[in-house]
């Protein structure tokens, strides 16, 4: 696919607007779930001191050192509240044996609704997030980001222009593109009598011969392309009539899972508790990076189409490092470095000099790099979260997990 072909796929999947309504009803769902969400990140309160600290040592680093950002005053903290296991650790020392931080914070969030909770609950403290690109307008107008100065992220120039100027921020001042990839379906081959091509055969498995074995990732945006995709419909669909088909399905396959899991869905694919999973490549790169390499565990892209998403690197209004987070902005995409955090990841890089640091079978992976046809059947997020219709599926959904 060319450039030119690969933004006009990126811009169609992803025209359309979120709006304040829409982000104030995905993300706060009331005042109790807001504050029970600001006070569930490893029992801290509503002003959630950051608490876990990455500490694993380097054992691959890269080779050579990366470019600093413009010189500054780099505190010797940060703070970062991200996705599970989203960045390399080997990343992390380096970058507190170049830039002297010596506390790297990492906590962890199970999906973006649980993110703008916290925020809205109250939570402080964190100098970079990592939302989902379509969450960025939003955050913006509730006041918890603030713009970038990008003279002091030289770096952005290694995005390739297909991630720029899109509608969540047509300047590109709020956000730095991180990642890209698909929602599909992760698999143990040895547990399962055949690989699932389609939305319908994942569908079928869950309550065969998968049951009890299959976990989905906790976030409602992910969970509903499933059975929307399966039924021909748009990912994005509010129609009444869709949407009570596909509650229809989520409920008939609720009893027949696991859990919802969005932190160790890897491990639990990696012990046999599961054998197939509604998620994301990354845990072929991590937990289950040996049974991939030895074609033990995979990932499709269902044939009937799914959710193409793109997280982005943001700063927090009140970053009480702004330095030190503007150096991570910085370092973070620095060719070599980059390369390192799709090895470590498997999601897409959006930097293009990063490419000759990936490893060439990564960077041939189809779950990973989208083919021409694969791009094709792949649709963007849009602005669904106003649609209480759908917020309680989910609620209902998650009420008949398991049984």
């Amino acid at each position: 696919m060319t450039d030119r072909d690969l933004d006009a796929a990126i811009r169609r999947m992803t025209q359309s607007r979120i709006n304040r309504r829409g982000f104030l009803a995905a993300t706060g769902l009331g005042a109790t779930s807001a504050f029970l969400a600001a006070c569930s990140s490893n029992g801290s309160g509503a002003t959630a001191a950051p608490s876990t600290e990455a500490s694993a040592a380097p054992t691959a680093a890269p080779s050579t050192e990366a470019s600093a950002a413009p010189p500054a005053d780099i505190e010797k903290e940060l703070f970062m509240y991200n996705w599970a296991a989203y960045v390399s650790p080997d990343n992390m020392e380096l970058f507190k044996e170049q830039f002297g931080v010596e506390t790297f914070t990492y906590d962890v969030y199970d999906n973006n609704e649980v993110l703008i909770a916290k925020l809205q609950g109250g939570a402080s403290g964190y100098d970079i997030a990592a939302p989902t690109a379509e969450y960025v307008p939003g955050m913006v107008e509730e006041g918890f980001l603030q713009k970038l100065d990008l003279s002091r992220i030289p770096n952005v120039k290694n995005i390739n222009k297909t991630f720029k100027g899109l509608w969540w921020d047509p300047t590109d001042e709020y956000q730095v593109p991180k990642d890209y990839g698909t929602t599909g379906i992760l698999y143990r081959k040895s547990l399962i009598s055949k690989i699932p091509q389609s939305w319908r055969e994942f569908y079928e498995m869950i309550k065969g011969e998968a049951s009890g074995k299959t976990v989905f990732v906790d976030s409602m945006g992910d969970v509903f392309v499933f059975p929307l995709k399966m039924l021909g419909y748009s990912l994005n669909s509010v129609d009444q009539n869709e949407l009570e088909e596909a509650r229809q399905i989520l409920l008939e396959v609720a009893p027949h899972l696991y859990a919802l899991d969005s932190n160790e869905y890897g491990f639990k694919l990696k012990d046999g508790t599961s054998v197939l999973t509604l998620g994301w490549t990354g845990p072929l790169g991590q937990e289950l990076a040996d049974e991939h390499t030895a074609g033990e565990a995979g990932y499709v892209v269902p044939s009937e189409g799914t959710l193409f998403w793109l997280d982005t690197w943001v700063m927090m209004a009140e970053a009480p490092h702004p330095n030190a987070a503007y150096a991570w902005l910085n370092f973070i995409h620095e060719p070599e470095v980059q390369g390192e955090e799709t090895n470590y990841n498997l999601y897409a890089t959006t930097n293009d000099p990063a490419k000759e640091f990936v490893n060439p079978e990564i960077l041939a992976n189809p779950a990973i790099f989208p083919p021409d046809d694969v791009i094709a059947s792949l649709e963007g997020a849009q602005d669904t979260s106003g649609n209480n219709q759908r917020i309680d599926i989910w609620e209902e959904f998650k009420s008949k997990i398991g049984g």
